[in-house]
């Protein structure tokens, strides 16, 4: 009987051991918001859930900028302009607790396919009950990652008459030149 008990015992910390995966805090806070920059490059405004920016983690092993996408995509929360929607505790599949991976945040303009990139951090993962590893802070670190701040950029349609009328400027300035 004690021969079946300890096996069982070990059997279970066995299986949550494999279990167990190494785990971030997705979310960012009040103090780390996201940010959209005005058209003079300052702070304009914290990012909106109507601005249709989706956010994800990319993770490899320590040293590498081999990344692949863990499972999920967040945006940001209808309630809190700035800060993204996601699990204070997020599992990055095939890790484990304590071990360090190459961890970078990107953000995709649903509406345009733009991908916008942080750096990529190493960064200690935390334990699968939580609490996650936070990634986020307003001093620049190796570990974590300074709040967000995305350009704005003018839809496509604008850019292509933009510059269909330099075009045609230089054109008639060039007519007027050889006249």
């Amino acid at each position: 009987m004690k021969k079946l008990l300890i096996t069982l015992g070990l059997f279970v910390l066995t299986l949550t051991s494999a279990l167990a995966q190494g785990t971030i805090n997705f979310a960012n806070g009040f103090l780390a918001r996201i940010t959209v920059a005005d058209s003079s490059g300052g702070t304009g405004r914290n990012l909106t859930a109507a601005d249709g920016f989706l956010f994800s983690a990319w993770f490899g092993p320590a040293g590498t900028t081999d990344l692949v996408q863990a499972p999920g995509e967040f945006g940001i929360s209808a309630i809190t302009p700035g800060v993204i929607d996601a699990p204070s505790v997020f599992a990055l599949p095939g890790t484990e607790t304590g071990e360090v991976v190459s961890l970078e945040i990107r953000a995709r303009d649903s509406a345009f396919g733009i991908v916008c990139r942080t750096g990529i951090r190493q960064v200690t993962l935390g334990p699968a009950a939580g609490p996650g590893t936070f990634i986020w802070s307003n001093n620049p670190s190796a570990s974590r990652f300074m709040p967000l701040i995305i350009a704005q950029c003018p839809e496509p349609s604008t850019l292509a008459l933009g510059a269909l009328g330099v075009v045609l400027s230089l054109v008639g300035a060039r007519r007027r030149m050889v006249k």
